[in-house]
């Protein structure tokens, strides 16, 4: 009686000890598994762009005059600014939006000597160079105005060979990023569960995700070397971000 209890005691305990062992390899493969599983991965970019429109126009309007009388010359400058500031004026620009540049002066004879001087043409030996700026949120008066310079220069006003017209800024990318930034997720999600459902898995969370930096060009670029960015009124916003997702 006592031997046939004992070997009942025995073979419970090894029922347990085999349940215990089928239970543990169970656990290990199915833990193995996952992390086979964890270590699958797909990265994948979204893209997000959005068109928008300068806020702030900057225009510096330059005047240079040379002679060689400088009282003569400073005079001819300071009536190519008065009729610089008329004409915008007149052409819908408030007198807060516009304001003179700094005046810089050149001799053209500094550091010769008298002799050298007298074999010089004194005509045109000082050079002023100043202008007015134009700072406004009307971007499309700016964009008008400035193609009216012919006007200007009809006048008389010396208008500077380096003059390359009007800047156009946007202020407004804080207000849009965040939802940038969604599209641009959204965008790369659905690349990354197109790539699962290919491979026969499913897309799992976020392993990582890295933001790009945010690009502002020209909407429509004026030749195949250079967007011109600054002098486009129409511009395109664009990010791209990149995210790494676990397959499972």
């Amino acid at each position: 009686m006592k031997i046939s209890e004992t070997f009942k005691n025995l073979s419970l305990i090894w029922v347990v000890v085999l349940a215990f062992g089928v239970a543990l390899g169970g656990f290990f493969i199915g833990n193995g598994v996952y992390k086979s599983m964890a270590r699958r991965t797909v990265t994948v970019k979204g893209l997000a762009e959005m068109d928008v429109v300068a806020d702030t126009a900057v225009w510096n309007i330059k005047i240079n005059r040379v002679g060689g009388d400088l009282s003569a010359v400073q005079a001819s400058v300071d009536n190519d600014i008065q009729k610089t500031r008329e004409f915008l004026t007149d052409n819908g620009f408030n007198e807060n939006e516009i304001q003179n540049l700094r005046i810089t002066v050149r001799d053209k004879f500094a550091g010769y000597s008298d002799a050298q001087r007298q074999d010089e043409n004194a005509s045109d030996r000082y050079v002023i160079e100043t202008g007015v700026m134009v700072r406004s949120n009307s971007v499309n008066l700016v964009d008008t105005v400035s193609r009216k310079m012919g006007d200007l220069v009809r006048q008389g006003v010396t208008v500077s060979e380096d003059y390359a017209g009007p800047i156009y800024v946007f202020n407004g990318l804080n207000d849009i990023k965040i939802k940038m930034i969604e599209m641009a997720t959204k965008n790369a999600t659905a690349a990354g569960e197109q790539f699962a459902k290919d491979s026969g898995a499913k897309l799992g969370k976020i392993q990582s995700a890295n933001q790009g930096l945010f690009t502002i060009t020209a909407r429509d670029q004026m030749d195949a070397w250079s967007d011109n960015e600054k002098q486009s009124i129409n511009k395109r916003v664009r990010v791209v971000t990149t995210i790494t997702f676990y397959l499972r």
